[in-house]
């Protein structure tokens, strides 16, 4: 990636070049991690299935997170407004709409008639939604225009050299015997660039959890280019943090992701 000039700081995070990043060296470096997990795994496994995502990692970097009990995931306007936003965004990127507002009430015109229509199949959130009076679905979206507001007012994106991937979460699954899956998240994928959109306070765990996503990323990347930036971004303040996926970031992953599996932030699947 080369330079920019004359771009918001946040773009620059993303589009300046890390210099030589010897991606054989990292490729040699995770040949052996999917096994390593995988004995990680077993060992603290009771022969179900355990899905870690971004928020059992953060659970588990959180003091006090062993023993801790799990509040049930319900739908909200917080819980909601990425869902929501992302689709704005999806929207602004291919010129379907114009605003954040015109993004987020037409995805969620579109979420009210997958259920009362069935033009495609319906999510819990759809379904959530459309049980709503107009008043909650208006409060919802608003908070869903501000988080999309935000993240296209901070970039700039005319400067990438890659079509932006807009708002996927990918899962790593170990190997069979091992019973592990690992997801990954970014809000925009720009070639070997993601962004990660934070929320709450800055944390001083924050580079453990971006190992992470970084450890899937680069699991997952089968005969494509290894991800080669991480960039954390808290909307709220404006501050990001930039983590070069090297091999010890790699190794940050793996014990990270060692902590979360045996500091009781596991999820067995029903």
């Amino acid at each position: 990636m080369s330079e920019a000039a004359g771009v918001r700081p946040l773009t620059r995070a993303l589009v300046e070049s890390v210099g030589p990043t010897q991606p054989d060296a990292r490729r040699r470096a995770i040949e052996p991690i999917p096994s390593e997990l995988a004995g990680l795994a077993r060992r603290c496994s009771d022969g179900g299935m355990i899905r870690l995502t971004d928020h059992e990692i953060r659970m588990a970097l959180a003091a006090g997170a062993t023993g801790r009990s799990r509040v049930p995931f319900a739908w909200s306007a917080h819980t909601a407004r990425r869902a929501l936003g992302l689709a704005a965004l999806r929207g602004l990127v291919t010129g379907e709409v114009r605003s954040p507002s015109e993004g987020v009430r037409s995805a969620i015109e579109q979420a009210t008639r997958s259920v009362r229509d069935g033009h495609r199949p319906a999510s819990s959130m759809d379904t959530w939604l459309a049980g709503l009076p107009s008043a909650g679905r208006a409060a919802v979206g608003g908070e869903a225009v501000t988080w999309a507001t935000r993240v296209w007012c901070a970039l700039d994106w005319s400067a990438f050299a890659f079509p932006p991937v807009i708002g996927r979460d990918y899962w790593w699954d170990g190997p069979p015997a091992s019973h592990l899956a690992l997801r990954s998240r970014a809000e925009v994928r720009v070639g070997p660039a993601h962004l990660v959109v934070l929320g709450g306070q800055r944390r001083s765990t924050i580079r453990s959890e971006l190992s992470v996503m970084a450890l899937v990323e680069s699991l997952r990347a089968r005969g494509v280019a290894l991800p080669e930036i991480i960039v954390g971004w808290w909307p709220d303040s404006g501050h990001f943090v930039r983590v070069t996926v090297d091999q010890a970031v790699l190794e940050e992953g793996v014990a990270t992701v060692a902590r979360a599996l045996f500091g009781g932030a596991k999820q067995a699947a029903a």
